[in-house]
């Protein structure tokens, strides 16, 4: 079996709003849930080392707090995925938000456990191509302001490294651009994915083009089926196989505790009850 889960953001208090649904909500704390969603799986899912973990991007969220604090209030959360790489595989795709906690694995080396960390992940899962990524590099191309990678990766890093140091998220925000000619895309950038993505731009709908998209092989890599997360907006679209993995409890539009299944070859997007 193969779970998939992005976007659950432990550390941040940003984004819970489905009061009334009975699931996530804002009078729910949804990093133990996530921990207890972690037990779940290793119970349920995950027994052989056939079995795989992919955290797709933005598990933690160094944007929003110290990751010293993140990394210590969740070392259970960790600990519950330290026994399931014991006996499973665990591949880390990294999103914009944990964007430097490839610098945490590298220095781990083979003791780390995750198996693999990177941008893309490409798997063949019963006879299926997938590719997974997190998803923001299809904001790039989407965003009005600037189309550059680079650009947008080296923001990411710097609110990374940045968070929970006093006074020093703004500076070195505004040190590592031109504030002059890219003053609209760095207020873009600071903000929530859902102000971000569905704002006067709808640049949602844009993203969701291109990772449908038969050129999509261009800027991805995809040949067969294509995951991503990052829009917290999850979906399976078996006609261009593309698939995306919501988000646990975030902005999206039913801000379930959302993850995905694959199986057979086919993802199946799910939500943990509580």
């Amino acid at each position: 079996m193969i779970v998939v889960v992005s976007d659950v953001h432990l550390g941040s208090d940003v984004g819970r709003k489905s009061k009334g649904t009975g699931r996530a909500s804002d009078d729910l704390d949804l990093d133990p849930l996530f921990q207890s969603f972690v037990g779940y799986i290793g119970k349920d899912y995950l027994h052989t080392g056939e079995d795989r973990l992919i955290l797709l991007g933005d598990i933690f969220d160094f944007w929003r707090k110290d990751a010293a604090m993140v990394m210590i209030e969740n070392q259970d959360t960790v600990f519950k995925m330290r026994e399931i790489a014991a006996r499973s595989v665990i591949n880390y795709v990294v999103g914009n938000h944990d964007y430097s906690i490839r610098k945490m694995w590298r220095a781990a080396n083979s003791k780390s456990l995750f198996s693999t960390m990177d941008k893309r992940l490409q798997l063949n899962i019963e006879g299926e191509s997938f590719t997974f990524m997190h998803g923001h590099q299809f904001e790039v191309l989407a965003n009005p302001y600037d189309k550059s990678e680079k650009l947008y990766d080296s923001i990411s890093a710097m609110l990374c490294n940045s968070a929970g140091v006093t006074g020093s998220t703004a500076s070195a925000l505004w040190a590592a651009i031109d504030p002059e000619a890219h003053l609209d895309y760095a207020k873009s950038v600071k903000k929530s994915a859902s102000e971000r993505l569905k704002g006067k731009h709808n640049a949602i709908d844009t993203v969701e083009m291109l990772a449908k998209s038969r050129s999509r092989a261009i800027y991805s890599g995809a040949e067969g089926w294509l995951v991503y997360g990052h829009t917290h907006r999850g979906y399976v679209d078996e006609e261009s196989k593309t698939a995306n993995t919501g988000s646990w409890g975030r902005d999206g539009d039913d801000c379930g505790l959302d993850y995905m299944i694959i199986e057979g070859g086919k993802p199946k997007l799910c939500s943990y009850e509580i």
